[in-house]
């Protein structure tokens, strides 16, 4: 555990930590701003015990959260499992960071009640949650600071409904196996409206050639892409993505055999601010890639390419 004043940190997946000895650590930390608990599997079972927790030791653990601190960044993950909106609140009323991953499933109530519950949220990670049109619409709408969001791996019934709205304050948007349904008409709306710096997507079969344009001429300014199983995308190339002059990190992988050997000198030549390179020995159109040395001056740190 890292104990900072402010600051709480369960580096890596502590299985001893239990409510009942972290309510103590939050009373003594006045200031605490910043929890990180997510690796703790064990905060809802008494120390040294296979008992779970009561309800009622739950609800005072939340309650010592909120007479205590006002946090300002959270990670939560085992054993966070807040049932009504007004457990969250005023402890969560400034939270501008979130990260909720394995480990709890958030009911739709809280996570439709985020943008009240953290009115100045500006990050949210979700992980291996359940999801739906309704609350990512609503956080898109209504977190009016949301300047990340971050969703992996997650469950439900999400649509294009979803991003069919304007998010101005959104920079950065990573769709990790969550929208296998994304077309370049989909691309097209999220180009109208936001302004991203960094998109990831993963899973996005239906894509092809043509998206490339699409990110390339709607995002001109993106400084990381990466886009895995992502359809065919570079099927014919990578012209259109070299054309994005800020990117500082690209990764394409199964994104379709058309990259050329020249991949590497082509980026560096084309891409002044390129610092890091991810590949896929699968998308080489001649069945690898030239590794030339990288002229000094130049700003590329790291090349990297695997195979399947």
């Amino acid at each position: 555990m890292i104990i900072s004043g402010s600051y709480v940190f369960f580096p890596g997946t502590n299985l001893q930590v239990s409510m009942v000895s972290l309510a103590p650590v939050i009373r003594r930390n006045s200031n605490l701003s910043c929890l990180k608990t997510a690796g703790c599997r064990n905060l809802l079972f008494e120390q040294g015990e296979v008992q779970s927790t009561s309800g009622n030791k739950y609800g005072r653990f939340l309650q010592e959260i909120t007479s205590t601190c006002y946090l300002e960044d959270v990670e939560m993950g085992w054993a966070f499992c807040p049932v009504r909106v007004d457990d969250l609140i005023p402890s969560f009323s400034k939270v501008r960071r979130m990260t909720v991953g394995l480990g709890t499933t958030l009911p739709e109530n809280i996570l439709h009640a985020l943008p009240e519950i953290c009115p100045f949220l500006e990050s949210l990670v979700l992980r291996f949650q359940v999801i739906s049109d309704r609350v990512v619409r609503n956080l898109l709408e209504s977190s009016t600071n949301l300047q990340v969001l971050c969703l992996h791996y997650c469950l439900g019934n999400l649509t294009s409904f979803s991003f069919q709205t304007m998010a101005p304050a959104l920079r950065i948007l990573r769709l990790q196996w969550v929208t296998p349904w994304i077309t370049n008409d989909d691309l097209t709306i999220l180009t109208q409206n936001c302004n991203l710096v960094e998109l990831l997507l993963s899973g996005c079969k239906l894509l092809d050639t043509s998206s490339q344009e699409i990110i390339s001429s709607g995002w001109p300014n993106l400084a990381c892409l990466q886009l895995e199983e992502c359809g065919q995308i570079t099927l014919d190339g990578v012209d259109s993505i070299l054309d994005c002059k800020a990117l500082e990190e690209v990764l394409l992988r199964h994104t379709g055999r058309g990259i050329g050997r020249t991949i590497i000198t082509d980026a560096i030549r084309e891409l002044p601010l390129l610092r890091k390179l991810a590949l896929d020995l699968c998308d080489a159109s001649e069945g690898g890639y030239d590794t030339p040395n990288v002229p000094e001056g130049k700003m590329m740190r790291s090349v990297r390419m695997s195979r399947c």
